[in-house]
């Protein structure tokens, strides 16, 4: 989490396609908070608070503690965030549902500003997954098990997803991340992106307002010695902030066009959606489906 919290800030602070940066405005640079938190729909809010450091300061990020955080959803008041002692992370018992909005407000007395944002979390799309074993071909040509993830794309708006499947070692008994090949045609091009952790994020650009079914095919032989589980499918609505920052950071992670020619030349700048600070609060409504 800290290495990627480097990326975020340093970036930011770089500023967004500058050829240069004046040496005198990263010495006056002001420290600012740094918002970190992807929220599930159904589960306890928790959030983590850092601070940011210019491209020149050698520091380590440190960690915000004694904030006063307030956190509320269309449903469920006003509540205090609580700091976990010795630790970045605040959490509460504040839970947001589906097609809910949620809002934070942070103050704290080493920052002049408060921070604050407001996100809404996106409705189910009744996903499900189905396994047929051998029904499709591998990359290699050989009979792999074939995995199918239905929804119902709303229509008339722009949805995003996240797609993250895992195989059953049986040797370890560890779930392992399985490698992703786009070979739908609607996952192909700009809008979709493979992460760093092996998940998909895509738009419904080729699909909006579909009854979708995503396909991809396992590898030969991956599970044929499992008896009981073999895949689990994590599938997620995201919001349109957990897109555009987790296809923002993978664009800054894949550049690494760094000039020092006083700064940084066509610089990608992260998405944020934090009001007077850094970061990202996003939101997903999510299945977790097992296959046998």
């Amino acid at each position: 989490m800290k290495k990627y919290l480097s990326i975020v800030l340093t970036i930011f602070i770089a500023g967004c396609y500058q050829d240069t940066i004046r040496p005198d405005l990263l010495q006056e640079y002001r420290n600012k908070m740094v918002v970190t938190s992807i929220l599930t729909s159904g589960k306890p809010a928790n959030l983590i608070l850092t601070n940011s450091l210019s491209a020149i300061d050698t520091n380590s990020y440190r960690s915000i503690q004694n904030a006063n955080i307030e956190i509320e959803t269309s449903s469920v008041p006003k509540q205090r965030m609580a700091n976990v002692p010795g630790d970045t992370n605040y959490v509460s018992n504040v839970i947001g549902n589906a097609g809910e909005s949620l809002s934070i407000k942070i103050k704290h007395s080493d920052f002049n500003l408060s921070v604050s944002s407001t996100v809404a979390f996106p409705v189910s799309v009744g996903a499900t997954a189905n396994l047929t074993v051998d029904g499709g071909l591998d990359t290699s040509g050989l009979p792999g098990d074939l995995i199918q993830i239905a929804f119902n794309d709303p229509s008339n708006q722009s949805n995003y997803y996240r797609l993250k499947i895992y195989y059953l070692s049986q040797t370890t008994g560890i779930w392992i991340p399985l490698a992703f090949t786009k070979s739908d045609p609607s996952l192909t091009g700009y809008n979709s992106y493979i992460l760093n952790d092996a998940s998909v994020i895509f738009s419904d650009e080729l699909f909006n307002g579909s009854n979708k079914v995503i396909s991809t095919v396992a590898p030969s032989g991956i599970v044929s010695s499992n008896t009981g589980d073999k895949y689990k499918v994590e599938f997620s609505h995201i919001s349109n902030d957990f897109f555009e920052y987790y296809r923002s950071l993978q664009r800054a992670q894949d550049s690494k066009e760094i000039s020092f020619q006083g700064g940084y030349n066509n610089a990608v700048v992260v998405h944020s959606n934090i009001k007077n600070g850094l970061g990202i609060l996003a939101t997903q409504t999510s299945t977790t489906t097992i296959l046998k």
